[in-house]
């Protein structure tokens, strides 16, 4: 059963008012408890609204509670830093628009913020769910580009890889259009990362150590893809079913593997216009969104696909 997490509305303008029904429903799957809404001093005209007390900030040391939601999306910085000021943890603060995501549960986000998952990606997959979701990088391999046996290495021991140091195979130059090239592991054990992203090792370094920090060993994600014209795909497979953490591999091929999500739209899309290999992997990267519940997949749900070929798939949803 889900525990009911007492939560603040911070601001009542117009973004409360966009997202004042997915909070409602919240309320009524029992997921959260919204203790107080508050206002600025000039603003306090009544003492509820909604059903919510309306306080001020100076209030908010009296209230007990878990979470400030941030309704604002115009003043969401100003007023994190206010709610930070007041020492409020940067963890505990929600960006309201959240609630608009497709499918949203909080009972479901709040399992990521106690325990935050490592995305292990093998491209701009996972930077891009941790902005989806608003969540902090607790991952350091964000915006990066890996040749996909590098990876497929990798994640055999990502733990091992992850506890070294991050060395410098090639300086980048941007004014060349040469990226940095970063190494992990030791004497003939190691991987190399491409940081298309960053224009020197120094940059992508300090990016990498501080997200390094992050990493929380017991919650880690794959994600890989692969192609269905990979010489090598038969290797690939083998190393992805024996990963043991959670995981999804996009793979537009016909063999059934555990972990494996090809959308039924894009095989629909294939089939009508003859979409290639790369099309297939922008489209997953991109707007799986639309084909996957990403807070169940993340927490290890089994039922997160959006799309259902049967009334028999329904059923057992």
């Amino acid at each position: 059963m889900a525990i009911k997490e007492k939560c603040i509305i911070w601001g009542t303008g117009n973004g409360y008012e966009e997202i004042l029904n997915q909070i409602n429903f919240e309320i009524y799957k029992g997921n959260i408890e919204i203790v107080a809404a508050v206002c600025g001093k000039d603003d306090k005209y009544c003492e509820y609204r909604d059903g919510f007390p309306i306080v001020v900030k100076e209030e908010l040391k009296k209230l007990e509670f878990e979470y400030v939601i941030i309704s604002s999306y115009v003043f969401y910085e100003q007023i994190k830093s206010e709610a930070i000021a007041l020492e409020i943890e940067a963890d505990k603060i929600i960006n309201g628009q959240i609630f608009k995501r497709p499918l949203f549960d909080f009972a479901l986000y709040s399992r990521l913020i106690k325990n935050p998952v490592t995305i292990l990606s093998d491209d701009c997959w996972g930077g891009y769910v941790y902005n989806y979701l608003g969540l902090k990088f607790s991952s350091p391999l964000i915006n990066i580009l890996w040749d996909r046996g590098e990876f497929a290495n990798f994640i055999q021991e990502p733990l091992y890889y992850l506890q070294t140091e991050l060395t410098m195979v090639r300086e980048g130059d941007l004014r060349a259009g040469i990226f940095p090239i970063g190494k992990l592991g030791a004497g003939g054990k190691y991987v190399q990362l491409f940081f298309i992203h960053n224009a020197d090792f120094n940059e992508a370094k300090q990016q990498w150590d501080r997200r390094k920090g992050r990493v929380n060993a017991n919650n880690l994600f794959v994600k890989m893809n692969l192609s269905r014209s990979d010489t090598n795909k038969e290797s690939y497979i083998d190393i992805f079913n024996n990963c043991k953490s959670k995981k999804i591999l996009f793979y537009n091929g016909n063999e059934n593997i555990e972990g494996k999500f090809s959308t039924e739209r894009f095989v629909w899309q294939e089939k009508k216009r003859g979409i290639g290999n790369w099309e297939y992997f922008n489209y997953m990267r991109d707007d799986s969104r639309n084909a996957i519940d990403i807070l169940k997949l993340l927490t290890g749900e089994k039922n997160y696909s959006r799309e259902m070929k049967t009334e028999v798939a329904i059923e057992n949803k």
